[in-house]
């Protein structure tokens, strides 16, 4: 049968098309495929699909263009038909101009009418190809009669074409596959199947399609062993593939395989974004010269090797230098068959070594202040000053900051918090540290002295007076520091001459007429509220707002325990060196301490320390010496609750002396597990039972916030 009798008018489509005119056009006929024309292209479409779009839109008009998905149709002349063999057989449809008219053929067109005929020498050579493919090809008839065969075909059936003429189809392949193929008009593949010689083959039926009417079948065979070892090879193929592919996932660096003409063939999953717009394994068979996704550098690389046939390596300019590392792989022959090229990004490096130059360089300066700290050190006469929590951070941040200055400044704190050794540190600091540092306890001395302590004063002035006189506090300190310690408890007479003086600077002694001046950096410091004084009319306002210039305040250790552990630890230091011993607290024993309050804050803290190591009989102290001191000093501080001497029932006695001593241990410890400790009970115990006299408890306003652990 001639080719020309398959070949069909097209319908071609219009930007914008009536429905219901499509719709009758297509019933006229037996069109498979309608055509879309888009910028001078026509573009195939599949006339089913067409029709259930238009049911599916149900619109009067219709732009048919946005169906299309599939590339433009090439226009070939009939005449020179056999030059595009293979582009038919490419595609679904093909359109031809004969006889100056446009028509259309299928792909399963071509094949009935080239295989049908004989005589068509244009085409001797598809047969020829159709008889020389390595696999059986069969083509059968609605009446089950082999059409056309190949010569594969009678090898794998062990047939000669008289036998094969004469076999039923139908028992050869099994009728079934025949029946189930003719009622879907739809391929079934992978069929194994045992033929009656032992011979068994692997089967796709294939329904052939003439006018949308099923016309025969297509039997495409495959020799099972042939097969079982192709499926081996694969599977093995593909389990070195992921195997590769898992070595590239896990390597550092980006790893990109050319072959000998650039084309990339294989790329790592990481991938150095910084030379590439695009991840390269998406670029998977592009020409990297010819890619403007890729890096210079990488191009550059491959250049190298393909001429010098020898490994390469070349820097990437730029702000984040990359290296790239190119190796040639050749055939036997020694023709360049790959180009293996790494690359690196060196730009993690190089911010390695810029933090190692920073960290050097921070290295450097903490030398240097911690130099500078150390000079400071000797200067200074007193204590040092230990600490870790943050408050006292603070506070040592704005000691270092006032002692730049002669600015008077007021420190407030409770008893015992270290006000003296702040007031010490900031003279120490100060550019007057090499003159002397005055202290005054205000409170100390009596009031009739402390005036001719502060002022001086001349011979005569008094019985019992020195006959040479005497320089005041203020004078002695000249060029120095005066502390005046306690001034809340300076007589409200003595304040108002205080007031002259510091305003003044210059002072009046005792019996004398003439001023004295002197230049001295004032520091107060009080335990009480200055400003409460001034509302009782105990203190004046004048002089309050005088000495509050820069004040300090110096937080109670309560309100730091963080810093109860550090300075436990170094007056136990300053103990073993005294008395050269090698005491040492345990860690139960410092979070022991820091439970407690310490109303007599550091004061207490070193009188409890040296106790503590007074009473330690071995080389560490822990829970139960800790326990027996911090107790009586707990004990001593509060007083004594009246028991209840009236007769009550004993488990009523019982549970409220149980209550009283959860909540003294609460009150005590602050800590659940310490408490739990101290009473000789389980964690989870104290904690049940205090959570339910807990409202009823009333605790020391100092007490701190309570703190849970959970149950281990």
């Amino acid at each position: 049968m001639e080719l020309a009798s398959y070949l069909r008018d097209p319908i071609v489509l219009d930007h914008d098309i009536d429905v219901e005119q499509i719709k009758r056009r297509l019933q006229l006929g037996e069109h498979p495929f309608v055509f879309v024309e888009r910028s001078g292209e026509l573009y195939a479409l599949n006339s089913i699909f067409l029709l259930l779009e238009l049911e599916r839109k149900a619109q009067a008009r219709f732009a048919p263009a946005q169906l299309i998905n599939s590339s433009p149709i090439k226009i070939i002349s009939l005449s020179e038909l056999s030059a595009h063999v293979l582009d038919v057989l490419s595609q679904e449809v093909t359109l031809v101009r004969h006889k100056e008219e446009l028509q259309y053929f299928r792909r399963e067109d071509y094949l009935l009418a080239m295989t049908a005929s004989g005589t068509d020498t244009d085409h001797a050579w598809l047969r020829t190809l159709f008889s020389s493919i390595p696999k059986g090809l069969m083509i059968v008839n609605l009446r089950y009669a082999v059409v056309n065969t190949n010569e594969e075909t009678l090898r794998m059936l062990k047939m000669s074409r008289p036998q094969l003429s004469n076999t039923s189809i139908q028992e050869l392949f099994g009728a079934q596959h025949f029946d189930h193929v003719k009622s879907t008009q739809a391929p079934l593949l992978n069929q194994v199947i045992t033929l009656a010689k032992k011979a068994t083959v692997l089967v796709d039926f294939v329904p052939l399609m003439m006018n949308q009417a099923m016309t025969g079948f297509a039997l495409v065979l495959q020799d099972l062993p042939s097969v079982e070892a192709m499926a081996m090879e694969l599977d093995s193929v593909k389990d070195l593939n992921q195997d590769l592919e898992a070595i590239l996932s896990t390597i550092y660096d980006e790893i990109v395989v050319v072959d000998a003409q650039g084309v990339l063939v294989r790329a790592s999953a990481h991938f150095i974004a910084g030379q590439w717009q695009n991840p390269p394994n998406s670029l998977i068979g592009a020409r990297i010269l010819e890619c403007k996704s890729a890096g210079d550098v990488i191009c550059r690389v491959f250049v190298e090797v393909q001429r010098k046939k020898q490994k390469v390596s070349l820097m990437g300019s730029g702000s984040d230098p990359i290296l790239c590392v190119g190796n040639p792989i050749f055939t036997d022959h020694g023709e360049l068959e790959r180009v293996v090229i790494a690359s690196r990004d060196l730009s993690e490096v190089s911010q390695l070594q810029r933090e190692l130059e920073k960290t050097r360089k921070q290295g450097e300066t903490y030398r240097q202040q911690i130099e500078w700290l150390q000079r400071q050190i000797k200067h200074i006469p007193g204590s040092v000053v230990v600490y870790a929590s943050p408050l006292m951070d603070e506070v040592m941040q704005e000691v270092q900051r006032v002692a730049q200055f002669a600015a008077t400044v007021l420190i407030v704190g409770e008893s015992g918090v270290g006000k003296e050794v702040i007031a010490d540190l900031i003279h120490s600091l100060g550019e007057r540290r090499s003159n002397p540092f005055i202290k005054i306890n205000c409170a100390a001395i009596p009031e009739t002295l402390l005036e001719s302590e502060l002022f001086g004063y001349e011979k005569g002035a008094f019985s019992g007076a020195d006959r040479q006189g005497k320089k005041g506090l203020f004078v002695k300190a000249h060029k120095g520091t005066l502390f005046l310690d306690e001034i809340s408890e300076l007589p409200l007479g003595l304040q108002a001459k205080l007031l002259r003086a510091l305003q003044e600077r210059e002072v009046y002694p005792v019996g004398g007429t003439t001023p004295v001046k002197f230049d001295v950096h004032v520091i107060a410091a009080t335990n009480r509220s200055l400003l409460g004084l001034v509302a009782q009319g105990k203190f004046r306002e004048d002089l309050f707002y005088r000495i509050d210039v820069y004040p300090i305040e110096v937080p109670p250790l309560r309100d730091r325990r963080e810093d109860i552990g550090v300075l436990a630890n170094h007056y136990l230091h300053q103990f073993n060196q005294t008395y050269r011993r090698d005491l040492r607290f345990s860690s139960s024993a410092i979070e022991l301490l820091e439970a407690y309050d310490f109303p007599g804050n550091v004061r207490e803290l070193q009188n409890i320390v040296q106790r503590l190591a007074i009473r330690n009989d071995t080389d560490v102290i822990d829970v139960p010496v800790v326990e027996k001191i911090v107790l009586h000093a707990g004990a001593a501080e509060g007083k004594k609750q009246p028991r209840n001497v009236q007769i009550v029932p004993l488990k009523q006695a019982l549970e409220k002396v149980e209550n009283e001593m959860i909540a003294l241990a609460m009150k005590r410890y602050h800590s659940t597990t310490l408490a739990a400790r101290a009473l000789g009970v389980s964690q989870s115990t104290v904690s049940r039972k205090y959570s339910q006299i807990r409202d009823k408890v009333q605790l020391s306003p100092v007490t701190a916030p309570l703190r849970e652990e959970k149950q281990s």
